[in-house]
Protein backbone atom coordinates (compact mmCIF):
# COMPACT_ATOMS: atom_id res chain seq x y z
CA UNK A 1 0.00 0.00 0.00
CA UNK A 2 1.25 3.69 -0.49
CA UNK A 3 0.70 6.49 1.71
CA UNK A 4 0.10 9.18 -0.09
CA UNK A 5 1.32 12.30 1.98
CA UNK A 6 -0.68 16.01 2.29
CA UNK A 7 0.77 18.70 0.93
CA UNK A 8 -0.51 21.04 3.65
CA UNK A 9 -2.80 20.39 7.03
CA UNK A 10 -4.41 22.55 9.25
CA UNK A 11 -3.13 22.27 12.78
CA UNK A 12 -5.82 23.17 16.10
CA UNK A 13 -4.45 23.09 19.28
CA UNK A 14 -0.93 21.85 18.30
CA UNK A 15 -2.54 18.48 16.97
CA UNK A 16 -3.36 18.02 12.85
CA UNK A 17 -6.55 17.09 12.49
CA UNK A 18 -6.10 14.11 9.87
CA UNK A 19 -8.59 11.74 7.91
CA UNK A 20 -7.79 8.19 6.16
CA UNK A 21 -9.45 7.58 3.48
CA UNK A 22 -9.20 4.65 0.72
CA UNK A 23 -9.15 4.67 -2.89
CA UNK A 24 -8.58 2.13 -5.78
CA UNK A 25 -6.06 3.81 -8.05
CA UNK A 26 -3.88 1.80 -10.91
CA UNK A 27 -4.63 -1.53 -9.23
CA UNK A 28 -3.31 -0.25 -5.91
CA UNK A 29 -4.89 0.89 -2.59
CA UNK A 30 -4.09 4.08 -1.48
CA UNK A 31 -4.40 6.01 2.01
CA UNK A 32 -5.05 9.68 1.40
CA UNK A 33 -4.10 12.25 4.32
CA UNK A 34 -6.55 15.29 3.77
CA UNK A 35 -6.75 18.31 6.21
CA UNK A 36 -10.06 18.32 8.11
CA UNK A 37 -10.56 22.05 7.89
CA UNK A 38 -10.83 24.73 5.65
CA UNK A 39 -8.03 27.29 5.58
CA UNK A 40 -9.47 31.00 5.03
CA UNK A 41 -8.24 33.24 2.98
CA UNK A 42 -6.35 36.63 3.86
CA UNK A 43 -7.72 39.51 2.16
CA UNK A 44 -5.51 41.02 -0.30
CA UNK A 45 -3.27 44.30 0.01
CA UNK A 46 -4.81 47.33 -1.35
CA UNK A 47 -2.69 49.35 -3.21
CA UNK A 48 -2.47 52.68 -5.01
CA UNK A 49 0.31 54.82 -6.89
CA UNK A 50 0.85 58.07 -6.02
CA UNK A 51 -1.22 60.73 -7.99
CA UNK A 52 -0.80 61.57 -11.30
CA UNK A 53 -1.67 65.88 -11.36
CA UNK A 54 -3.04 67.66 -14.95
CA UNK A 55 -3.73 70.83 -14.74
CA UNK A 56 -6.82 72.85 -15.32
CA UNK A 57 -5.67 76.04 -14.48
CA UNK A 58 -8.50 77.45 -13.12
CA UNK A 59 -10.54 75.88 -9.28
CA UNK A 60 -12.22 72.57 -10.39
CA UNK A 61 -15.61 72.54 -9.17
CA UNK A 62 -16.72 68.90 -10.48
CA UNK A 63 -15.01 66.60 -12.58
CA UNK A 64 -15.51 63.04 -14.01
CA UNK A 65 -14.17 60.51 -16.77
CA UNK A 66 -16.48 59.81 -19.39
CA UNK A 67 -16.31 58.48 -22.56
CA UNK A 68 -17.54 61.96 -24.98
CA UNK A 69 -16.38 60.71 -28.35
CA UNK A 70 -17.66 56.77 -28.72
CA UNK A 71 -13.51 55.38 -28.77
CA UNK A 72 -14.20 53.38 -25.82
CA UNK A 73 -11.39 55.07 -23.81
CA UNK A 74 -12.64 57.38 -20.97
CA UNK A 75 -12.34 61.31 -21.04
CA UNK A 76 -11.66 64.21 -18.49
CA UNK A 77 -14.76 66.17 -18.08
CA UNK A 78 -15.25 69.11 -15.62
CA UNK A 79 -16.62 72.36 -15.12
CA UNK A 80 -15.08 75.47 -13.51
CA UNK A 81 -16.65 78.77 -13.09
CA UNK A 82 -17.29 81.62 -10.41
CA UNK A 83 -17.22 85.13 -9.87
CA UNK A 84 -14.56 86.37 -11.75
CA UNK A 85 -13.54 82.78 -13.54
CA UNK A 86 -15.59 81.92 -16.43
CA UNK A 87 -17.91 79.33 -16.51
CA UNK A 88 -16.64 76.60 -18.54
CA UNK A 89 -16.67 73.02 -19.45
CA UNK A 90 -13.48 71.31 -20.05
CA UNK A 91 -12.68 68.02 -22.00
CA UNK A 92 -9.90 66.44 -22.66
CA UNK A 93 -9.94 63.51 -24.59
CA UNK A 94 -8.26 60.16 -23.18
CA UNK A 95 -6.33 57.37 -24.92
CA UNK A 96 -7.30 54.66 -22.19
CA UNK A 97 -3.86 54.33 -20.89
CA UNK A 98 -3.47 57.33 -18.37
CA UNK A 99 -2.44 60.21 -21.10
CA UNK A 100 -5.10 63.20 -21.75
CA UNK A 101 -5.17 65.51 -25.06
CA UNK A 102 -5.33 68.93 -24.51
CA UNK A 103 -8.12 70.75 -22.89
CA UNK A 104 -11.12 71.37 -25.11
CA UNK A 105 -13.07 74.25 -23.82
CA UNK A 106 -17.12 74.77 -23.77
CA UNK A 107 -18.76 77.50 -22.76
CA UNK A 108 -21.51 77.13 -20.35
CA UNK A 109 -24.01 79.56 -18.74
CA UNK A 110 -24.46 79.11 -15.16
CA UNK A 111 -22.81 80.81 -12.94
CA UNK A 112 -21.98 78.32 -10.50
CA UNK A 113 -21.27 74.98 -12.10
CA UNK A 114 -21.01 71.97 -9.70
CA UNK A 115 -22.69 68.68 -11.55
CA UNK A 116 -22.49 66.97 -14.69
CA UNK A 117 -25.10 64.55 -16.16
CA UNK A 118 -23.50 62.95 -19.72
CA UNK A 119 -25.80 60.40 -21.31
CA UNK A 120 -27.36 61.11 -24.86
CA UNK A 121 -30.42 62.88 -24.46
CA UNK A 122 -31.40 63.29 -27.57
CA UNK A 123 -30.47 59.93 -29.26
CA UNK A 124 -28.51 61.11 -32.14
CA UNK A 125 -25.59 58.41 -31.08
CA UNK A 126 -23.42 61.18 -29.40
CA UNK A 127 -23.60 61.61 -25.89
CA UNK A 128 -24.45 65.41 -24.31
CA UNK A 129 -24.23 66.68 -20.93
CA UNK A 130 -26.56 68.89 -18.68
CA UNK A 131 -24.52 70.99 -15.74
CA UNK A 132 -26.30 72.10 -12.82
CA UNK A 133 -25.85 75.14 -10.64
CA UNK A 134 -24.92 74.77 -7.58
CA UNK A 135 -27.55 78.23 -6.43
CA UNK A 136 -29.44 78.90 -8.93
CA UNK A 137 -31.97 76.90 -10.26
CA UNK A 138 -30.51 77.56 -13.92
CA UNK A 139 -29.15 74.64 -16.08
CA UNK A 140 -26.79 74.59 -19.27
CA UNK A 141 -27.55 71.85 -21.82
CA UNK A 142 -24.51 70.45 -24.88
CA UNK A 143 -25.39 68.77 -27.34
CA UNK A 144 -22.49 66.47 -28.24
CA UNK A 145 -20.84 66.56 -31.19
CA UNK A 146 -18.75 63.29 -31.09
CA UNK A 147 -15.42 64.88 -30.88
CA UNK A 148 -15.43 66.11 -27.54
CA UNK A 149 -16.80 69.69 -28.23
CA UNK A 150 -20.40 70.68 -27.67
CA UNK A 151 -22.94 73.08 -28.74
CA UNK A 152 -24.74 75.08 -26.08
CA UNK A 153 -28.59 75.00 -26.62
CA UNK A 154 -31.51 76.06 -24.99
CA UNK A 155 -33.73 73.86 -23.20
CA UNK A 156 -37.17 74.80 -20.96
CA UNK A 157 -37.95 72.28 -18.04
CA UNK A 158 -41.10 74.03 -16.57
CA UNK A 159 -41.07 73.68 -12.58
CA UNK A 160 -37.33 73.37 -12.56
CA UNK A 161 -35.49 74.63 -9.24
CA UNK A 162 -32.17 74.78 -7.52
CA UNK A 163 -29.56 75.35 -6.72
CA UNK A 164 -28.53 71.43 -7.71
CA UNK A 165 -26.19 70.42 -5.80
CA UNK A 166 -26.13 66.71 -8.20
CA UNK A 167 -27.78 66.04 -11.03
CA UNK A 168 -27.68 62.12 -12.53
CA UNK A 169 -29.05 60.94 -16.03
CA UNK A 170 -31.07 58.19 -15.50
CA UNK A 171 -33.97 56.27 -17.14
CA UNK A 172 -36.21 56.29 -14.23
CA UNK A 173 -39.78 54.84 -15.67
CA UNK A 174 -37.78 52.58 -18.16
CA UNK A 175 -39.17 53.65 -21.63
CA UNK A 176 -35.69 54.03 -22.76
CA UNK A 177 -35.25 57.22 -22.69
CA UNK A 178 -32.68 59.86 -20.33
CA UNK A 179 -34.49 61.17 -17.22
CA UNK A 180 -32.70 63.85 -15.34
CA UNK A 181 -32.48 63.96 -11.34
CA UNK A 182 -31.55 66.17 -8.88
CA UNK A 183 -32.30 67.44 -5.60
CA UNK A 184 -33.62 71.08 -5.19
CA UNK A 185 -31.83 72.21 -2.33
CA UNK A 186 -33.53 75.34 -1.46
CA UNK A 187 -37.28 74.20 -2.76
CA UNK A 188 -36.73 70.99 -0.57
CA UNK A 189 -38.08 68.71 -3.11
CA UNK A 190 -36.72 65.78 -5.29
CA UNK A 191 -37.07 66.08 -9.24
CA UNK A 192 -37.46 64.51 -11.58
CA UNK A 193 -37.43 65.67 -15.36
CA UNK A 194 -38.92 63.09 -17.49
CA UNK A 195 -36.64 62.70 -20.90
CA UNK A 196 -38.30 62.24 -24.48
CA UNK A 197 -34.96 61.79 -26.95
CA UNK A 198 -36.73 64.44 -28.94
CA UNK A 199 -33.93 67.22 -29.85
CA UNK A 200 -35.63 70.30 -29.37
CA UNK A 201 -35.58 73.35 -27.33
CA UNK A 202 -38.98 72.46 -25.28
CA UNK A 203 -40.08 69.18 -26.40
CA UNK A 204 -36.45 67.53 -24.74
CA UNK A 205 -38.98 67.02 -21.44
CA UNK A 206 -42.25 65.71 -21.09
CA UNK A 207 -42.44 68.03 -17.54
CA UNK A 208 -41.13 66.74 -14.15
CA UNK A 209 -42.31 64.93 -11.04
CA UNK A 210 -41.55 67.15 -8.08
CA UNK A 211 -41.41 65.08 -4.45
CA UNK A 212 -41.42 67.32 -1.31
CA UNK A 213 -39.22 66.41 1.27
CA UNK A 214 -38.57 67.80 5.35
CA UNK A 215 -35.11 68.99 4.41
CA UNK A 216 -32.65 70.74 2.54
CA UNK A 217 -31.12 67.71 0.26
CA UNK A 218 -27.79 67.86 -0.82
CA UNK A 219 -27.40 64.23 -2.66
CA UNK A 220 -29.45 61.92 -4.09
CA UNK A 221 -29.15 58.49 -5.92
CA UNK A 222 -31.63 56.15 -7.72
CA UNK A 223 -31.75 52.53 -7.22
CA UNK A 224 -34.45 49.81 -6.79
CA UNK A 225 -34.92 50.18 -3.22
CA UNK A 226 -37.76 48.05 -1.64
CA UNK A 227 -37.36 44.76 -4.49
CA UNK A 228 -40.19 45.56 -6.55
CA UNK A 229 -38.70 46.72 -10.01
CA UNK A 230 -39.26 50.41 -10.23
CA UNK A 231 -36.27 52.82 -9.54
CA UNK A 232 -37.19 54.57 -6.32
CA UNK A 233 -34.84 58.12 -4.72
CA UNK A 234 -32.74 58.61 -2.14
CA UNK A 235 -31.28 61.37 -0.58
CA UNK A 236 -28.93 63.03 1.90
CA UNK A 237 -29.16 66.06 4.05
CA UNK A 238 -27.46 69.41 4.83
CA UNK A 239 -26.94 69.78 8.86
CA UNK A 240 -29.21 72.67 8.75
CA UNK A 241 -31.95 70.93 8.09
CA UNK A 242 -31.00 68.31 10.61
CA UNK A 243 -29.05 65.97 8.76
CA UNK A 244 -30.14 61.90 8.25
CA UNK A 245 -31.42 60.59 5.14
CA UNK A 246 -34.70 59.76 3.15
CA UNK A 247 -36.07 57.38 0.50
CA UNK A 248 -39.02 58.16 -1.55
CA UNK A 249 -40.42 54.61 -2.84
CA UNK A 250 -42.20 54.75 -6.91
CA UNK A 251 -46.00 54.15 -6.64
CA UNK A 252 -47.25 54.16 -10.06
CA UNK A 253 -45.92 55.68 -13.45
CA UNK A 254 -43.75 58.49 -12.53
CA UNK A 255 -45.15 58.72 -9.08
CA UNK A 256 -43.82 58.71 -5.67
CA UNK A 257 -44.49 58.36 -2.37
CA UNK A 258 -43.96 60.36 0.82
CA UNK A 259 -40.76 60.41 2.34
CA UNK A 260 -39.56 58.31 4.71
CA UNK A 261 -36.75 60.00 6.85
CA UNK A 262 -34.01 58.55 9.47
CA UNK A 263 -31.11 60.53 11.39
CA UNK A 264 -29.46 58.22 13.14
CA UNK A 265 -27.59 60.45 14.79
CA UNK A 266 -25.89 61.33 11.76
CA UNK A 267 -26.77 65.23 12.39
CA UNK A 268 -24.34 66.70 9.21
CA UNK A 269 -24.11 67.56 6.30
CA UNK A 270 -24.23 64.57 3.27
CA UNK A 271 -22.71 65.43 0.12
CA UNK A 272 -22.58 62.25 -0.70
CA UNK A 273 -25.13 59.19 -0.69
CA UNK A 274 -25.49 56.16 -2.85
CA UNK A 275 -27.87 53.17 -2.91
CA UNK A 276 -26.25 49.87 -3.18
CA UNK A 277 -26.11 46.67 -1.82
CA UNK A 278 -23.37 45.48 -0.10
CA UNK A 279 -24.45 42.05 1.57
CA UNK A 280 -26.22 40.57 -1.31
CA UNK A 281 -29.06 41.62 -0.39
CA UNK A 282 -31.55 44.52 -0.53
CA UNK A 283 -29.81 48.20 -0.98
CA UNK A 284 -28.30 49.93 2.13
CA UNK A 285 -27.85 53.62 1.41
CA UNK A 286 -23.92 54.35 2.26
CA UNK A 287 -22.93 58.15 2.99
CA UNK A 288 -20.82 60.44 5.03
CA UNK A 289 -21.79 62.44 7.51
CA UNK A 290 -19.80 66.01 7.49
CA UNK A 291 -18.41 67.09 10.71
CA UNK A 292 -19.67 63.87 12.52
CA UNK A 293 -16.82 61.80 11.44
CA UNK A 294 -18.82 58.63 10.42
CA UNK A 295 -19.36 56.65 7.45
CA UNK A 296 -23.14 55.65 7.51
CA UNK A 297 -24.47 52.45 6.77
CA UNK A 298 -28.49 52.54 6.34
CA UNK A 299 -29.61 49.02 6.15
CA UNK A 300 -33.20 49.14 4.36
CA UNK A 301 -36.73 47.12 5.54
CA UNK A 302 -38.87 47.23 2.62
CA UNK A 303 -37.47 50.48 1.31
CA UNK A 304 -37.63 52.37 4.23
CA UNK A 305 -34.16 53.16 6.02
CA UNK A 306 -33.58 51.83 9.51
CA UNK A 307 -30.64 53.56 12.38
CA UNK A 308 -27.29 52.75 10.08
CA UNK A 309 -24.17 51.56 11.35
CA UNK A 310 -21.42 53.77 11.69
CA UNK A 311 -17.81 53.57 10.55
CA UNK A 312 -15.35 56.13 12.24
CA UNK A 313 -13.70 58.39 9.60
CA UNK A 314 -12.06 61.56 9.68
CA UNK A 315 -14.34 64.21 10.55
CA UNK A 316 -14.96 66.48 7.77
CA UNK A 317 -14.93 63.78 5.35
CA UNK A 318 -17.58 64.48 2.67
CA UNK A 319 -17.43 62.74 -0.72
CA UNK A 320 -17.39 58.82 -1.36
CA UNK A 321 -17.62 56.31 -3.95
CA UNK A 322 -18.01 52.54 -3.69
CA UNK A 323 -16.47 49.66 -6.00
CA UNK A 324 -14.38 46.32 -5.74
CA UNK A 325 -11.43 47.69 -5.71
CA UNK A 326 -9.40 44.18 -5.36
CA UNK A 327 -11.98 41.74 -7.62
CA UNK A 328 -12.73 39.02 -4.60
CA UNK A 329 -16.62 40.11 -5.21
CA UNK A 330 -16.58 42.27 -1.87
CA UNK A 331 -17.38 45.89 -2.23
CA UNK A 332 -15.14 48.14 -0.93
CA UNK A 333 -15.33 52.03 0.46
CA UNK A 334 -13.22 54.68 -0.82
CA UNK A 335 -13.99 58.47 1.40
CA UNK A 336 -12.79 61.80 0.39
CA UNK A 337 -11.71 64.47 3.59
CA UNK A 338 -11.67 67.95 1.42
CA UNK A 339 -9.87 68.99 4.92
CA UNK A 340 -6.35 67.06 4.00
CA UNK A 341 -7.26 65.62 1.23
CA UNK A 342 -6.75 62.61 2.17
CA UNK A 343 -8.11 59.00 0.70
CA UNK A 344 -9.62 56.84 3.09
CA UNK A 345 -10.09 53.14 2.19
CA UNK A 346 -12.16 51.04 3.46
CA UNK A 347 -11.89 46.93 2.49
CA UNK A 348 -14.84 44.98 2.21
CA UNK A 349 -15.31 41.72 4.17
CA UNK A 350 -18.19 40.35 3.37
CA UNK A 351 -21.85 41.26 4.64
CA UNK A 352 -21.21 44.79 5.89
CA UNK A 353 -18.09 44.62 7.39
CA UNK A 354 -15.23 46.88 6.92
CA UNK A 355 -11.69 47.32 7.43
CA UNK A 356 -9.70 50.43 7.39
CA UNK A 357 -6.34 49.49 5.43
CA UNK A 358 -5.21 52.73 3.32
CA UNK A 359 -4.56 56.38 3.56
CA UNK A 360 -4.15 57.88 0.22
CA UNK A 361 -2.56 61.91 0.31
CA UNK A 362 -3.85 64.61 -2.24
CA UNK A 363 -4.20 67.62 -2.13
CA UNK A 364 -7.18 69.71 0.14
CA UNK A 365 -9.85 69.70 -1.95
CA UNK A 366 -14.54 69.07 -1.92
CA UNK A 367 -14.49 67.97 -5.23
CA UNK A 368 -16.38 64.10 -5.56
CA UNK A 369 -14.16 61.09 -6.22
CA UNK A 370 -15.13 58.71 -8.37
CA UNK A 371 -13.91 54.83 -8.29
CA UNK A 372 -12.95 54.08 -12.90
CA UNK A 373 -11.13 51.66 -14.24
CA UNK A 374 -8.89 54.82 -16.10
CA UNK A 375 -6.25 52.08 -17.67
CA UNK A 376 -8.50 49.63 -18.53
CA UNK A 377 -6.29 46.93 -16.75
CA UNK A 378 -9.44 45.62 -15.37
CA UNK A 379 -8.85 47.42 -11.53
CA UNK A 380 -10.69 50.64 -10.70
CA UNK A 381 -8.84 53.64 -10.13
CA UNK A 382 -9.53 56.37 -8.21
CA UNK A 383 -10.16 60.22 -9.83
CA UNK A 384 -10.89 63.59 -8.48
CA UNK A 385 -10.70 66.86 -9.48
CA UNK A 386 -8.69 69.58 -6.82
CA UNK A 387 -10.48 72.80 -6.58
CA UNK A 388 -7.76 74.71 -5.10
CA UNK A 389 -4.75 73.19 -6.89
CA UNK A 390 -6.32 73.62 -10.35
CA UNK A 391 -6.17 70.21 -11.10
CA UNK A 392 -7.71 66.82 -11.57
CA UNK A 393 -5.59 63.49 -10.49
CA UNK A 394 -5.88 60.19 -10.95
CA UNK A 395 -4.00 57.54 -8.39
CA UNK A 396 -3.77 54.04 -10.30
CA UNK A 397 -4.80 50.68 -8.69
CA UNK A 398 -1.64 48.92 -8.47
CA UNK A 399 -3.31 46.05 -6.10
CA UNK A 400 -2.50 42.36 -6.97
CA UNK A 401 -5.93 41.20 -6.88
CA UNK A 402 -8.24 37.94 -7.88
CA UNK A 403 -9.07 35.06 -6.25
CA UNK A 404 -6.95 33.42 -4.05
CA UNK A 405 -6.28 29.60 -4.35
CA UNK A 406 -4.39 26.73 -3.05
CA UNK A 407 -2.06 25.66 -6.16
CA UNK A 408 -2.71 21.91 -6.82
CA UNK A 409 -6.14 21.85 -4.72
CA UNK A 410 -7.74 21.22 -8.60
CA UNK A 411 -11.05 19.96 -7.40
CA UNK A 412 -11.15 22.85 -4.74
CA UNK A 413 -11.81 20.47 -1.61
CA UNK A 414 -9.42 22.07 0.61
CA UNK A 415 -6.65 19.17 0.60
CA UNK A 416 -4.39 18.34 -2.06
CA UNK A 417 -4.00 15.08 -2.86
CA UNK A 418 -4.83 12.27 -5.69
CA UNK A 419 -7.48 12.93 -6.02
CA UNK A 420 -6.96 16.11 -7.65
CA UNK A 421 -4.57 13.94 -10.23
CA UNK A 422 -7.42 12.07 -11.47
CA UNK A 423 -9.55 15.24 -11.62
CA UNK A 424 -7.09 16.89 -13.74
CA UNK A 425 -6.09 13.93 -15.61
CA UNK A 426 -9.54 13.23 -16.27
CA UNK A 427 -10.47 16.88 -17.55
CA UNK A 428 -7.35 16.61 -19.78
CA UNK A 429 -7.98 13.26 -21.48
CA UNK A 430 -11.40 12.34 -21.20
CA UNK A 431 -13.97 14.66 -20.91
CA UNK A 432 -14.11 15.72 -17.61
CA UNK A 433 -15.65 18.79 -15.52
CA UNK A 434 -13.16 21.83 -16.53
CA UNK A 435 -11.37 23.07 -13.00
CA UNK A 436 -13.29 26.05 -11.78
CA UNK A 437 -9.85 27.29 -10.45
CA UNK A 438 -7.44 27.04 -13.38
CA UNK A 439 -4.68 28.56 -11.49
CA UNK A 440 -5.06 25.75 -9.00
CA UNK A 441 -4.59 23.09 -11.82
CA UNK A 442 -1.53 25.06 -13.55
CA UNK A 443 0.46 22.88 -10.53
CA UNK A 444 4.05 24.18 -11.91
CA UNK A 445 2.85 27.71 -12.82
CA UNK A 446 3.83 27.59 -16.52
CA UNK A 447 0.76 29.84 -17.47
CA UNK A 448 -0.64 26.66 -18.96
CA UNK A 449 -2.68 23.16 -18.25
CA UNK A 450 -1.56 19.82 -20.20
CA UNK A 451 0.14 16.75 -18.70
CA UNK A 452 3.34 17.78 -17.34
CA UNK A 453 1.08 19.17 -14.63
CA UNK A 454 -0.10 15.73 -13.67
CA UNK A 455 2.95 14.26 -13.53
CA UNK A 456 4.40 17.20 -11.53
CA UNK A 457 1.45 16.62 -8.90
CA UNK A 458 1.87 12.52 -9.21
CA UNK A 459 5.69 12.82 -8.67
CA UNK A 460 4.71 15.40 -5.31
CA UNK A 461 2.33 12.53 -3.88
CA UNK A 462 4.70 10.07 -4.72
CA UNK A 463 8.00 10.39 -5.17
CA UNK A 464 9.41 13.48 -3.01
CA UNK A 465 9.41 16.24 -6.11
CA UNK A 466 8.37 19.34 -5.51
CA UNK A 467 8.00 21.70 -4.23
CA UNK A 468 4.90 22.88 -5.73
CA UNK A 469 4.80 27.11 -6.54
CA UNK A 470 3.13 29.17 -3.76
CA UNK A 471 0.62 29.85 -3.09
CA UNK A 472 0.84 26.33 -1.60
CA UNK A 473 -0.44 25.81 2.02
CA UNK A 474 -2.27 28.17 2.66
CA UNK A 475 -4.55 30.50 0.18
CA UNK A 476 -3.11 33.00 -1.95
CA UNK A 477 -3.04 35.49 -5.12
CA UNK A 478 -1.06 34.06 -8.44
CA UNK A 479 2.40 35.53 -8.08
CA UNK A 480 2.92 34.99 -12.04
CA UNK A 481 1.17 36.85 -14.36
CA UNK A 482 0.05 34.97 -16.86
CA UNK A 483 -3.44 34.35 -19.35
CA UNK A 484 -5.10 31.48 -16.88
CA UNK A 485 -7.47 32.37 -13.98
CA UNK A 486 -9.08 31.46 -11.03
CA UNK A 487 -13.06 31.95 -11.11
CA UNK A 488 -13.96 29.84 -7.88
CA UNK A 489 -11.76 28.59 -5.23
CA UNK A 490 -14.71 26.56 -4.18
CA UNK A 491 -14.42 25.43 -0.72
CA UNK A 492 -10.89 26.00 -0.22
CA UNK A 493 -10.54 29.46 0.70
CA UNK A 494 -13.91 30.37 2.70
Amino acid sequence: MACVLPVSFNERGGEALLHFKTHLFGGLFLLLISSGTVIEAQPVTIEFDVGVDIAINNPVNHSQLSDVDADGNLDIVAVVGEPGVDSVMIVMLGDGNGSFGPAINNPILVNFPWSIAVADFDEDGNVDAVVSDLINSQFSYLRGNGDGTFSLEPRLIPGWGGGNPQIHAVDVDKDDHVDLVAPDFFGSRLLVAWGTGIDDPIDSFEGITSVEVTGFPLSVDVEDLDGDGNLDLCCGFNSGSGGGVATVLATGNRTFGAEQRVVGGLVGSHWSVQAVDLDGGSPEIVTVSEADGFLGIYPLQAGIPQDPGLIPVTNSSRQLDVGDLDLDGILDLVVRDPGDGDFQIFQGLGGLGFQAVLEIDGPAAFPAVQLVDLDEDGLLDIFAGNYSALTVSYYRNTTQAGNVFIRADVNTDGSTNVADAIFLLAFLFSGGVTPSCLDAADVNDDGSINISDAINLLAVLFSGGGPIPAPVGSCGLDPTEDTIDCESSGASCL
